[in-house]
C-alpha cells in the first residue's frame, strides 16, 4: 500500500504490499508465544517499579514529569533538551493512577511501549499483510526497544507516536498523520525529519509518474504535513535554538558521523544471518552491477577514517554505559575499530539485495543519514526509529532464519533487561 492509498507493483509485477507471509501454521503456537513475552514485560516491569534510584537521564526526566504531576507548570529548560510532552503525557497519567514514584513513571513507560508494539504490528499489517506476527514479536524483544521499555526516557513515545503517523500515512488518511506526528514534536523535536519523510512518501508517488505538473496533487496530499512542520519553525524562532536548553547534544545545523556508522554497525551485529543469506547473494549483485564492488571497500574506508567519538559524555563510565565502552574502545584501540569497522562493512554489504516495499521505502536510507547525522553524542537509542522502519519496510526470508533472529534477539534481550535491573551495566 502506498502512502496516497493506491497499491504498488514491483518490476516483477507483483504487488508490493503482498509478500510471502511467514508465520506460525497455526493461531495457538502464536497465541501463547505472545502470552509468554507478555508475562515476560509484566514480570520486568513488576521489577522495575520497585527500584527507587534513577538510572542516568531518569535524573534529568522524572523530576519535570513529578512537577508537572503536582500541577507545576516550570519546564526546567536548564536541563532538559527535547520539548516536554512527554512528561506531560507521563505525568497525566501517573496523576490519573495515583503514583508518584520513577517506578510509577517506569510503568508509564512500559505502557508506551506496548503502543509502540502495536503501531508496529499495525504498520506491518498495512504493508505485509501475513506476516504481521512474527515480526512484531522480532520487534517487541529489539534490544534496542528492549533497552529503554523500562526507563524514563522520551524515545519509546515518541517512537510508538512516529510508528503510528506512518500507519495514518499510509492508509491515506494525512490529517491524521499530522495531528499525531505534532503531538511527536512535543516529545521529541528532530521528529520533524520523520515528518518530512512521512510527506516526502506521499509526494514522490505522484511525482514520479506525473513530474512536476502533478504540483496540485502532490500539495492537496501533503498539505496537513505543513501543519506540523509549521509548528516547529514557529517553535524554533521562538526558542532560539532546536535544543530546549543550550544545545550539547544535538548543536543545530552541524553534521556528525558517529551515529550514521553506529546504525551501519548494528545492522550487521543485530542480524547476523540476513546478513550471511545476503552476502551470498552479493556476487550475483556484482555480475549485475560490477560497480557494486567498490561499495564494501568505501564503507570499511569511510568508517576506518571517518568515525570519531569526541563528545565529552561518550567518555563518561564506559564500564557501566556498554555503548560508552564500545564508542570510545573503537575511537582509541585499532583492533576495535577494525572489528566495528569490519561488522559494518558486513552490514552494509549484506543488506544490499534487499527490496525494501512500498517502492518508496528506500528514501528511509537518505533520511536516516540526515536524522542520525545531526546528532553529535552517539547513542544507540537514536537508531531506534530507522531500525523501526527498516523492519517495518523490509521482506522477511524464511521460517528458519526469522525464527533464529527471534530466539537471538529474545536471549539478548533477557540479558539486557536483567542486567539493567541488576544495576550491572546500562547500553
Amino acid at each position: 500500500m502506498t502512502p496516497t492509498g493506491d497499491r504498488s507493483v514491483d518490476a516483477g509485477g507483483e504487488p508490493a504490499s503482498v509478500p510471502r507471509p511467514v508465520s506460525f501454521s497455526g493461531r495457538w503456537p502464536t497465541r501463547l508465544l505472545w502470552l509468554l513475552l507478555a508475562a515476560l514485560y509484566l514480570v520486568a516491569t513488576w521489577v522495575a517499579m520497585r527500584g527507587v534510584t534513577p538510572y542516568a537521564d531518569e535524573l534529568v526526566h522524572f523530576p519535570q514529569i513529578d512537577l508537572f504531576r503536582q500541577g507545576v507548570f516550570r519546564i526546567a529548560s536548564d536541563f532538559l533538551t527535547t520539548t516536554p510532552g512527554y512528561h506531560a503525557a507521563s505525568a497525566a497519567l501517573m496523576a490519573l493512577f495515583g503514583g508518584h514514584t520513577v517506578g510509577d513513571a517506569r510503568a508509564v513507560n512500559a505502557l508506551f511501549g506496548v503502543i509502540a508494539i502495536a503501531g508496529f504490528y499495525a504498520l506491518r499489517r498495512t504493508l505485509h499483510p501475513g506476516t504481521q506476527s512474527l515480526a512484531s514479536m522480532q520487534f517487541a524483544v529489539l534490544p534496542l526497544l528492549a533497552s529503554l521499555f523500562f526507563v524514563v526516557y522520551t524515545d519509546v513515545l515518541s517512537l510508538a507516536l512516529i510508528l503510528w503517523a506512518a500507519v495514518a500515512t499510509f492508509n491515506g488518511r494525512h490529517w491524521w498523520s499530522a495531528a499525531i506526528l505534532l503531538v511527536a514534536l512535543g516529545v521529541r523535536q528532530n521528529n520533524v525529519l520523520w515528518t518530512v519523510f512521512l510527506a516526502w512518501l506521499v509526494a514522490w508517488p505522484l511525482l514520479r509518474e506525473g513530474g512536476i505538473a502533478a504540483w496540485r496533487g502532490v500539495l492537496a496530499r501533503t498539505l496537513p504535513y505543513l501543519v506540523p512542520l509549521a509548528a516547529f519553525f514557529v517553535y524554533w524562532l521562538w526558542n532560539g535554538s532546536i535544543s530546549l536548553n543550550r544545545p550539547v547534544a544535538h548543536p543545530d545545523l552541524t553534521l556528525h558521523a558517529g551515529n550514521v556508522f553506529c546504525l551501519l554497525f548494528l545492522m550487521g551485529a543485530l542480524f547476523p544471518l540476513h546478513v550471511a543469506a545476503g552476502l551470498a547473494e552479493f556476487p550475483v549483485l556484482v555480475r549485475r552491477h560490477p560497480w557494486l564492488a567498490i561499495v564494501p571497500l568505501l564503507v570499511f574506508a569511510a568508517f576506518w577514517w571517518g568515525y570519531q567519538a569526541d563528545h565529552r559524555d561518550n567518555a563518561v563510565m564506559p564500564e557501566w554505559f556498554l555503548r560508552n565502552g564500545l564508542v570510545m574502545a573503537a575511537s582509541t584501540d585499532p583492533m576495535t575499530r577494525a572489528w566495528t569497522a569490519l561488522v559494518a562493512t558486513l552490514g552494509v554489504t549484506g543488506w544490499m539485495s534487499t527490496r525494501l516495499r512500498p517502492r518508496e521505502a528506500y528514501w528511509l536510507v537518505p533520511f536516516s543519514i540526515g536524522f542520525l547525522s545531526l546528532s553529535w553524542l552517539i547513542e544507540q537509542r537514536y537508531a531506534l526509529i530507522p531500525l523501526a522502519f527498516w523492519l517495518a519496510f523490509r521482506p522477511m526470508r524464511g521460517r528458519f532464519v526469522e525464527w533464529a533472529n527471534f530466539a537471538l534477539w529474545l536471549a539478548v534481550t533477557v540479558l539486557v533487561v536483567q542486567g539493567t535491573l541488576r544495576w550491572k551495566f546500562f547500553l
